[in-house]
């Protein structure tokens, strides 16, 4: 991994991510990273708006993993995984699962999201960043989320967003350095050890929010597709057709 550059640190900023970008287009180098105690500006998946009060961390992490394209949908996942190593490192480790496809979840709630962006700098040459919000002093309400405080941890602002650029970047190294062709080759077996309704009752939800499917969580397979047992047999998902929610009720 090497000495990573020092991380800029905005007390507000629009995003995030589109800061890393910046960068990014100029050439900044893997590991550079940005960290906001407010974003005014924050965006999830499919553009959705991402509430990002003061009191929480809001990380962008720029990476230049060299992969075949055919690997880059395992990214957020790998990415994913370097979140709770971060947190492990901080001895935050026996809550934190992963939600199918991006989110960090404690105690069965959102602990946190995850949004990658991929570009071209102005050599031409591919970068990914990656987004991360972490409730820290703070949830959401009415959404049935956890902060840290609630956990019982309380890491400073810079200690958790160095945790956590580490855990990512030495993460997506591992990922991009292992063989196989598969998105998930390298870092499936851990993905599915943190997994989240894994084998438990699911249901599968279009962008738009209708039901496609109700099954069991089978697995998510080589290709970061989730697989649900429904009656009608194997159904697969990608994450850009479907999210997932339990099926028994909960506010997530």
């Amino acid at each position: 991994m090497g000495v990573l550059p020092d991380i800029l640190i905005f007390d507000e900023v629009g995003s995030t991510n589109d800061v890393a970008r910046d960068l990014a287009e100029k050439n900044a180098a893997a590991g550079t990273a940005v960290a906001a105690r407010r974003q005014t500006a924050g965006r999830g998946r499919r553009g959705h708006a991402w509430a990002s009060p003061r009191g929480n961390l809001y990380l962008s992490v720029l990476l230049r993993p060299r992969v075949a394209p055919s690997r880059l949908p395992g990214l957020a996942a790998a990415c994913g995984l370097g979140a709770l190593d971060g947190l492990a490192a901080l001895g935050i480790s026996n809550e934190p699962q992963l939600k199918w496809p991006n989110d960090v979840l404690a105690r069965g709630r959102k602990l946190g999201g995850i949004l990658v962006e991929a570009g071209r700098d102005g050599a031409g040459e591919a970068f990914a960043v990656c987004g991360l919000g972490i409730n820290v002093e703070s949830a959401p309400r009415g959404l049935g989320a956890v902060c840290l405080t609630e956990l019982g941890a309380a890491p400073s602002f810079s200690t958790l967003a160095e945790a956590l650029r580490s855990g990512i970047v030495a993460r997506v190294d591992g990922w991009a350095a292992s063989s196989g062709v598969e998105p998930l080759a390298g870092i499936r077996d851990d993905y599915l050890a943190r997994l989240a309704w894994l084998g438990e009752p699911v249901v599968a939800l279009s962008p738009e929010g209708e039901p496609l499917a109700a099954g069991r969580l089978e697995t998510v397979d080589a290709w970061g597709r989730a697989v649900l047992e429904t009656a009608d047999g194997p159904a697969f998902f990608s994450a850009e057709q479907a999210s997932l929610r339990p099926a028994t009720p909960s506010k997530l």
